[in-house]
Parts: C-alpha cells; sequence; structure tokens
C-alpha cells in the first residue's frame, strides 16, 4: 500500500498544528510513521477508508468511542432529525432530559448526571466537586485522567503549577495496602479515591469492594473513571459488570458511538453540590450529541450490544493467540474481551518498538489497523467473517516475522520513517 496523501498532508500538518494532531495518541509516530495511515476518507460499520484509497478493518475505532460501528444508522438517523430543528440555542433541549433519563436507568451509580464535551473536562469536574462536598482537597488516583493541571500535577509536567502536587497522590492498582497507607499517611484530608479499570489489570469485585471501604472509613468518596469501560463492558459499565457501585463516576467514548459528550454521574446528594459551583459550559446542551447518545444507549440496551462486544471480542483474541503459538511467536492477546491489550515477550526493550512498528506496518499492508499494546476496541459492527479475516492476516504476519526473529534482518524490513514535530524527533 501507499500513503502519499496522507505522507504530504501530514507535513502541511506540521506547520499548522503543533505536533501535527489534536489527539496525543493519535500521532501518525504512535503507529508506524510512513507505513500506516494518517487521515481517514470514509469510516462505515467497522472499516475505514484513507485519503490515498485503502481500505481497513478498524479496530482503533476513535481510541474507544466507536461502540456500534462508523455511520451506524439509527445514531446517524438521530443525528439528522435534530439537525433539522437545531444544534444549540438559549433555550434548553429536550434531549438534555432524555439522555439523562436513559443514563440513570443504565448506569447503577447514576441518580442525577451533568454533561461535559471531553473526558478530561468531566474527570476535571469530578475533581472540584469532591473536593466541595468533603471540604477536603487530597485526592488518591491510580490511573490516567487527562491533560488538565488538577491531573497532570503528579506528573511533574511544564506549565502545571508545582504548588498543586501536593493536592494529587498516586497509588499502584490492586495493592489494597499501598492505598491504606495513602490514606493514613493524609488521614483526614482525603477528598475521594479515583481509579479506573483498563484490560490488563488484575481487577476483580472483591478489590473494587474493598478500596471502597477504605475510602468510606476514611470520609472519602469512592470513584470510577468509566471513560474507555462504559458502555463496553456492560450497560452499565465496571460497576455493572464488577457489581460494586462507586458514589461518582465519570463516562465519555461510548456514550455517543463518536459524537462529543461526556458526564459525570453519581449520588443525588453528592451530585446536588454542582448545583452551587461555577461548573458551567456552553456547548453542555449540544443537542446532536446528545440525540446521538440517546439512539446509542438504545440500542445498547435492547440489541445486547455489550454482550455481543465479549462474544466478538473473545473470537479476535482466541484467534491471534492461536495464530501467534502456530508460528512460535511469544506474543499474546489479553485482558478484557471487549477492549483487549496485547504484547510480545521475549524481547528486548530497545528491539519492542522495532518488533511493534513491523507488526503495525504489516498489518495495515494486509487491510487491518491496530495500536501498540493495543486496546483493540471491537464493535457491534464486526463480524466474525470480519474478525477470521484479520486472525488469518495476523497468522501471515507472524509467519513472516518467524523467519527473521532476532535477527538483523528484522530491522531491515521495518519501513517507518522518522518525524520531526518542531522540538525532537520521533521514530514510530
Amino acid at each position: 500500500m501507499r500513503y502519499d496523501k496522507s505522507l504530504e498532508l501530514f507535513d502541511k500538518a506540521l506547520q499548522l498544528i503543533p505536533a501535527g494532531s489534536q489527539t496525543s495518541s493519535k500521532r501518525p509516530q504512535a503507529f508506524a510513521y510512513g507505513a500506516y495511515p494518517i487521515y481517514a476518507k470514509r469510516a462505515d460499520g467497522c472499516r475505514i477508508e484513507d485519503i490515498d484509497g485503502n481500505v481497513y478493518i478498524d479496530f482503533v475505532n476513535a481510541l474507544g468511542p466507536i461502540v456500534l460501528g462508523y455511520n451506524y444508522p439509527a445514531v446517524q438517523e438521530a443525528i439528522a432529525a435534530q439537525l433539522e430543528k437545531g444544534i444549540i440555542s438559549g433555550l434548553l433541549w429536550p434531549a438534555e432530559v432524555e439522555a439523562a433519563e436513559l443514563l440513570t436507568k443504565m448506569i447503577p451509580c447514576a441518580e442525577m448526571v451533568r454533561y461535559f464535551k471531553g473526558g478530561g473536562e468531566a474527570t476535571s469536574a469530578a475533581a472540584r466537586l469532591v473536593r466541595a462536598y468533603t471540604g477536603r482537597e487530597v485526592i488518591l488516583n491510580s490511573g490516567y485522567r487527562g491533560w488538565p493541571d488538577v491531573w497532570a500535577a503528579a506528573r511533574n509536567e511544564p506549565g502545571v503549577p508545582s504548588c498543586l502536587s501536593s493536592t494529587l497522590v498516586t497509588f499502584p492498582f490492586g495493592n489494597l495496602e499501598a492505598l491504606e497507607q495513602k490514606l493514613e499517611e493524609h488521614k483526614g484530608k482525603v477528598a475521594a479515591v479515583f481509579l479506573d479499570i483498563t484490560s490488563g489489570s488484575e481487577a476483580t469485585s472483591a478489590y473494587l469492594q474493598a478500596a471502597k471501604e477504605l475510602a468510606h472509613k476514611h470520609g472519602a468518596l469512592f470513584c470510577m473513571d468509566e471513560i474507555v469501560t462504559g458502555f463496553r463492558l456492560a450497560p452499565g459499565g465496571a460497576q455493572e459488570y464488577f457489581g460494586v457501585t462507586p458514589d461518582l463516576a465519570v463516562f465519555a467514548k461510548g456514550i455517543a458511538n463518536g459524537m462529543p459528550v461526556s458526564c459525570v454521574a453519581g449520588r443525588r446528594d453528592v451530585m446536588q453540590k454542582m448545583a452551587g459551583l461555577t461548573i458551567s459550559i456552553t456547548y453542555g446542551g449540544e443537542a446532536l450529541s446528545l440525540a446521538a447518545a440517546v439512539a446509542t444507549m438504545r440500542e445498547i440496551k435492547e440489541k445486547k450490544v455489550t454482550d455481543y462486544l465479549w462474544q466478538i471480542g473473545r473470537r479476535l483474541m482466541d484467534g491471534l493467540n492461536r495464530a501467534a503459538a502456530n508460528s512460535g511467536i511469544p506474543f499474546t492477546c489479553l485482558g478484557l474481551a471487549p477492549m483487549s491489550m496485547m504484547k510480545f515477550s521475549e524481547v528486548s526493550a530497545a528491539d519492542n518498538q522495532m518488533v511493534w512498528s513491523y507488526f503495525l506496518q504489516e498489518m495495515a499492508a494486509r487491510g487491518v489497523l491496530m495500536r501498540r499494546g493495543g486496546l483493540n476496541f471491537v464493535t457491534y459492527s464486526h463480524t466474525e467473517a470480519d474478525i477470521d479475516q484479520v486472525v488469518a492476516a495476523a497468522a501471515d504476519v507472524f509467519a513472516g516475522m518467524k523467519e527473521v526473529w532476532n535477527t538483523p534482518l528484522l530491522a531491515q524490513r521495518v519501513k517507518v520513517r522518522e518525524v520531526n514535530v518542531g522540538h525532537r524527533s520521533f521514530s514510530s
């Protein structure tokens, strides 16, 4: 495959957009720059066409928002119907209430909800809310919550005031002793414990329930970030799947099958506190996204979409593992089937990036888009035939990889380029 138009357009983007992309995880150097598509022309179902005319079965799916499939009829029709009426106005749209009713019925913790546009915006609102509700400032956090200062304070990033670092304390997921130690160290000061469920984590109902009880023992709220897991593991998210109800949760991505909307949902007494806080955005009631959310949630519930995601996701995982084993490649697809992870073992840290570049470029050359390490976001539009086609492509790639595994020839077959984003060069 050739990517001439994509590469030419990205060269122009680097002159106009810092790093060439609006989303860090979508930067071309995060995949296989020079041997992987960059710009989309059209997307339908589980397939995406790039501007060079190549067509792929997609498992990146916008980094997770696409649950039903691209250009999904019921969602597109809902957007079109609302577009005829309007997008935003000085009055409220009925879709605000309709979406809230569905969310409170589907999500175990949701007694009230507030809408936002992106995940980082919603997690920041949640952070302010828990501090206002408890009158405390310290947040214990495990996982990634986005770019805002309130969360980046723990990462020592340039531009983030150092005075914020004492207000955000991290702890390792799965380690109750570490969580309890942090709660004791900051006794009486912790507003909330935040965590999320990643595909490769050792998440269990017992751990989540114990973490919740520890938080409550110390007078803190227990909050779950469901931006990735929401509407994917179960209609009500990870909290439904694991059977543990948090005080507060944040949702985004799959809530509207690609339209930009996120929400904070939780206990009524906690959420009511938001009414007196300056947390307000012009586009919070933007009606196209809310109409899409209503249509998406109805499809998820009525068609048992999450059951299908587990089924088709398991077929992908089993097929990839079988293909790797048949070729003797130390590769494993693991984790939660609707959002599985991938990893290569028995490879040095120095060679790991090269191995991934080869894998991604060769899968793309066979019409399949994946990310380094996953997550593999399956959708309701992926069929068994699609999965079988992907597994066959992977088997071919693994067979070719075996021929050059742990030899200098592997590096010679990697076609990726370096890209200068303005302050340093990256190689994918």
